[in-house]
């Protein structure tokens, strides 16, 4: 993560620039620059900042302008639904028909 916000990672020695966005079923959040406070950057179709507000333990932020996520293209889809089926496989279950 990192840690305190600012240069926090920096100060401890970490390597590397730290996570980059964090990606949900309802959002997608980014480091805001200079706190480095992850806030709400877009929201997928369909999605309101209220339920992005209920779903969320803490106070969260949303940056000046929230973009709407662009839907998957068919490629994208069709390696989720793979992706899923595998997984489910792997678990023993039965994956989506979606």
């Amino acid at each position: 993560g990192h840690g305190e916000g600012g240069d926090s990672r920096q100060r401890l020695g970490l390597p590397g620039k730290g996570p980059v966005a964090i990606i949900t079923d309802l959002c997608i959040m980014e480091p805001e620059a200079g706190s480095n406070e992850f806030v709400v950057t877009s929201l997928h179709p369909g999605v309101t900042r209220e339920q992005v507000v209920e779903a969320t333990g803490w106070a969260i932020r949303f940056a000046e302008r929230v973009a709407e996520t662009p839907a998957p293209s068919e490629v994208e889809r069709a390696a989720l639904r793979d992706l899923e089926a595998r997984t489910a496989a792997a678990h023993g279950q039965k994956g989506s028909d979606e």
